[in-house]
């Protein structure tokens, strides 16, 4: 019989509580600002960028601002999400290379 395999947590912090509850969708997205969550590598910001332009300009967005995460291989920091949470309707997050 075949060992079962032990799941680990990439971020190192598998202690945490894990709250899997999905967001509540907008109705819509005009007016709204978006928060656009980059990784930090090459063309990461290049390609977010572009998708919150589209965003705007397909459905009327009000702004979108752009946070980048002190290291790719990490997860976003409590800070920086309070701060889009605070700051922004709703988030699109992407890598890039």
């Amino acid at each position: 019989m075949a060992e079962r395999e032990r799941l680990l947590d990439p971020t190192g912090d598998d202690e945490r509580a894990v709250d899997l509850t999905l967001a509540p969708r907008p109705r819509g997205l005009r007016g709204l600002t978006v928060g656009v969550v980059e990784n930090g590598k090459a063309n990461a910001a290049l390609l977010l960028t572009e998708i919150a332009r589209q965003l705007k300009q397909a459905h009327d967005l009000r702004t979108w601002v752009v946070y980048t995460k002190s290291y790719f291989g990490t997860p976003v920091e409590e800070s920086e999400i309070q701060q889009v949470l605070r700051n922004c309707d709703f988030a699109v997050a992407g890598i890039g290379d």
